[in-house]
């Protein structure tokens, strides 16, 4: 764990990146979705272009213009799937994929022991899926504390690393963004962050995504937020 900014005792309120940050996938569901299409449906399938294909319909979606529903469409299309019943497998075999999260290693008990703390938490995430279906992830888990307060990019109308969606975050968290830090592993989330207000810090990422304050494991952040300011 890196301390440099340590000396900041204002943050009230911590959200947190989804993917990568909040819960990992054993499988990557795009390859996972790829390869129930393949094999059940179109079995000369290209299994990258799939992937692909899925990605680029799913980031069309993320600044709220365009629903799920009309992208999961919209791929299938692409893929050239017509028949009604394998449509609404596809359909159901996705939400099964993206649902089959883990968390990191000691994440549940620091996220607990945040909150017993005092701290507002939550979750800011570029998705295709609403809020309300990643809340229904994390309440499933036992992690009301994350549930309550989910800002999903498909919902927001805007996307990180636009400042518009961290400031979403600080409404419903009840705080300015100067009390509010941040973590994440992508550097341009990371970016976005600090331009809206918010304390940055990196985890899961490598030396050249790192900010000052760094998680070197989940539970680094109950030294680097005691309590709070």
């Amino acid at each position: 764990m890196e301390k440099a900014g340590m000396e900041n005792t204002k943050i009230k309120a911590i959200g947190f990146d989804g993917n990568g940050v909040l819960y990992r996938r054993s499988r990557d569901f795009a390859a996972a979705l790829a390869a129930y299409i393949r094999d059940s449906f179109s079995p000369g399938l290209d299994l990258g272009f799939a992937e692909e294909c899925h990605k680029r319909h799913m980031f069309r979606s993320f600044d709220g213009s365009i629903g799920k529903a009309r992208v999961m469409e919209d791929f299938l299309d692409e893929l050239g799937i017509s028949d009604p019943g394998a449509r609404k497998a596809i359909l159901e075999k996705e939400l099964e994929f993206s649902r089959a999260i883990e968390l990191f290693p000691g994440e549940k008990e620091t996220l607990l022991e945040l909150e017993r703390r005092g701290f507002v938490l939550g979750m800011i995430t570029n998705s295709y899926q609403s809020a309300a279906e990643k809340a229904s992830w994390f309440r499933a888990l036992g992690l009301e504390c994350i549930a309550r307060r989910v800002v999903s990019s498909i919902d927001a109308g805007v996307s990180k690393p636009d400042p518009g969606i961290y400031l979403a975050f600080a409404a419903e968290a009840g705080f300015p963004a100067r009390e509010i830090a941040f973590v994440g592993h992508e550097d341009f989330e990371l970016a976005g962050a600090a331009k809206a207000g918010m304390l940055p810090v990196s985890f899961n990422c490598g030396e050249e995504v790192a900010r000052p304050l760094h998680l070197g494991r989940f539970s680094d952040l109950l030294d680097i937020f005691p309590y709070p300011g």
